[in-house]
Formats: structure tokens, sequence, C-alpha cells
């Protein structure tokens, strides 16, 4: 999450500010009534069966108004060292590379990126992994400690230093989950200038389930690379103000995406029409108070796009196909969302990577919009659903 703005009524200014750092300005005005007190936005939509609700109050009140400002440090360099030709690698492709001997001395660095949820039945880094692998700990090792902000440049200098990553290393991820986490893992290492990133497609669930491939014990030792992160790449990672600017805009027109990005909610169909928040038994600190879409979101599950028994992607065409019947318009760039952002990156490698299109992941996502103040929110249910409803 990148900033934890409280908004209303209002507008937001990303500035570049000195250091080449980008100031995220949140800038939220509500009227005041005769009687003091915020009137906000509570939720907008325009879909049938949608709820909506919109700010009011009496003119000629004060204003007051609220600034959050937060520095991320980044800079746009475009797509170009995002993109690349050949994102996917097969389970067959990693087999032989592992015949041929050491990953390292190839310029092959493999890492797991599992969820490692007890109900998994798939099994775990600490117990047996694919050979060679290293493991990497998505919780701790890519945020600083008591945000959802990811580490600084200089720190994912020396995580990928410690991995053995030079610049001119191939970086092939896995993870359970059909490579949820390991998407999550590619999306931050582009965000951080690493040129070479592969997924294993299907990941872990086709080596070992459907292929039923070996796994082994012992954990890899490899030299120290010499890889230096550049400043996080903006131009794949959309902040709050930016999405708030598209979904009020939308919200205008009735929940009409006519925004200058398509926004994909890649949640469940339940928690984007509003029916259903989270499972806190199941994700914990990841709830919301209020729950439904950001207006003018189309809805495609991330499971849609992967093969049920095998989990490896469904062919390119296939999976244009299925946006472009979501409603998906190809000749605008997308930004994805979903909870906290990492299968939200699932969808963002079949749009990137995959189709090569112009993609953002909102990182923040509901855990960061769907606890906000004031944002529109389009509820497709008919209810006042969530925290705020009367359930």
């Amino acid at each position: 999450m990148s900033t934890e703005e409280k908004t209303a009524e209002g507008s937001s200014t990303p500035q570049k500010s000195s250091g080449g750092k980008l100031a995220i300005a949140v800038i939220a005005t509500a009227a005041l009534a005769g009687t003091g007190g915020f009137v906000v936005a509570n939720s907008t939509g325009g879909d049938e069966g949608t709820t909506t609700a919109a700010s009011s109050g009496e003119a000629g009140g004060e204003s007051a108004t609220t600034i959050n400002e937060v520095d991320i440090p980044g800079e746009n360099r475009g797509y170009e060292d995002v993109h690349t030709d050949e994102p996917l690698v097969t389970t067959d492709w990693l087999a032989e590379r592992l015949d041929e001997g050491d990953l390292y001395e190839q310029g092959i660095v493999l890492l797991d990126v599992s969820e490692d949820l007890p109900t998994s039945e798939l099994t775990p880094y600490a117990e047996a992994h694919i050979p060679q692998a290293q493991y990497v700990e998505w919780s701790s090792e890519f945020t600083q400690p008591n945000t959802r902000e990811f580490i600084d440049a200089d720190e994912f200098t020396e995580l990928a230093q410690s991995l053995g990553i030079n610049d001119d290393t191939t970086v092939v991820l896995y993870g359970d989950n059909n490579n949820w986490f390991a998407a999550y893992a590619a999306w931050v290492f582009n965000l951080y200038g690493v040129e070479d990133v592969k997924l294993l497609d299907g990941g872990l669930h086709k080596w070992e389930a459907y292929d039923e491939r070996e796994l082994v014990e012992e954990v890899p030792s490899v030299p120290e690379g010499d890889f230096e992160a550049k400043p996080q790449n903006h131009d794949i990672r959309a902040f709050q103000p930016e999405v708030l600017e598209i979904a009020e805009e939308n919200a205008a027109a009735d929940g009409e995406n006519v925004g200058e990005f398509n926004l994909v909610d890649i949640r469940s169909a339940e928690e984007h029409n509003g029916e259903v928040g989270v499972d806190p038994e199941i994700f914990e600190g990841e709830g919301a108070s209020i729950w439904g879409h950001i207006p003018g979101s189309v809805n495609v599950t991330w499971t849609e796009i992967v093969d049920e028994e095998t989990g490896e992607f469904l062919p390119e065409e296939e999976i244009r196909a299925i946006y472009e019947e979501a409603g998906v318009d190809f000749d605008k760039p997308i930004i994805a969302y979903c909870r906290i952002g990492e299968r939200a990156s699932h969808t963002w490698y079949a749009l990137s990577q995959i189709l090569g299109e112009e993609v953002k992941v909102y990182d923040g996502s509901w855990s960061e919009w769907g606890n906000s103040v004031g944002v529109p929110v389009a509820n497709n249910s008919g209810e006042r659903a969530g925290l705020w409803g009367q359930q």
C-alpha cells in the first residue's frame, strides 16, 4: 500500500519532487454543514441494482482540508525493460537445465516464492523443493517493517545480490497457488529493474503434483551477485490518487468506464458485486469495511486464465478473448487490482508479459480502497454491505 489516504470530494495530484521522488499528495475537501462535521461521499455506482450515495451539504459552510503526502522514490522508465519475448518457461525446460548441472553457472537463479498455507496440498520449501531453488519470503523480504511499502532500492539490491543475481542473470520464479506470489515477485523484480524475469509455467503444482518430478531437501549456496537496483518503475505501479481520479470520472458517468485506463478487478464475482467481503479466518488482516468494487472496473477472476488441471496459463489468444469479452478495451492501458496485489500481479503477468500490453498493478487494492473514507464504491448487490451495512 503506497499511502493511507482518507479522501472525500477532492482531487489528487502526483507530482515529481526533488531527488527523483514521487510526491503523492492527496487533498480531500468536504463541506461542513451548519452543525459542523464532515459530509463525505459514501459509495457511488450506476449499474442496475447498484446502491449509490453522494456527498451533500449546505452551501456557505467552512471547508476542511486533509493532506497526506508520502514520498515514494521512483521514476518513469516505460515498458522497454519490462516486456520480454519469452516470459514463461516449461517444467521440461527447467528439468533439462537441471540435467545439465549447476544453474548458476548457466546464468540462472531459481527462486521459490510460495504462500505456504497449511491447507496447501503441495510440499512446503522447508521440507523439500525443486532442486537448486532458493526461497524468498514475500511477506517479510519485500516490504518494510510495519508498513506495506516495499523495501527501497538499496535494500532490494542487497536482497538480489544475496540471491546471486547479476545484471545478466535469468531469474526463474515459481510458487504454489498457481504462481500467485511468484507472479507478485516477478512484478516486484521488474519494479526494480531486473530485466530477465520468467515464471515457471504451472508453478510448483505442475512440477510436483502434475508431472510428479523430484523434490530435494538440499538448500543451494550461490556466490553473491552484482545486480544494482534501479528506482521503482512507476509506469507499472498505480497509486490510490491515480485510481481515485479514474474512479471519480467513472462514477460521474454512472459507472461506465470512461477513464483513460481500464480497471480490472480479479477478485471473485461475489466480492466484486459486494455480496461478500473476505473470510477473516483465511485472510486475517485483509478485510475491508466497505464491500463492492471500484466504479467502472470489469471483473475477470484470475482462475479464468489458467488451465484447471495443470495450473499453466491458457494460450495467448484465449487470454485476450476472455478480457475482450469482459469489456477490456486493449486500446487503453490497464490497472489491475485484487485485495493486496498478489493475484493482480498474476493478471499483470498475463496481460503485460504474455500479451505485451501496458499494465499497472494497484497494489493497495481493496485492502486500501475498501477501508478508505469517501472514495467512490459501486455495489451491485442492492444492499448497503460491509461494516456499515445492515447485516
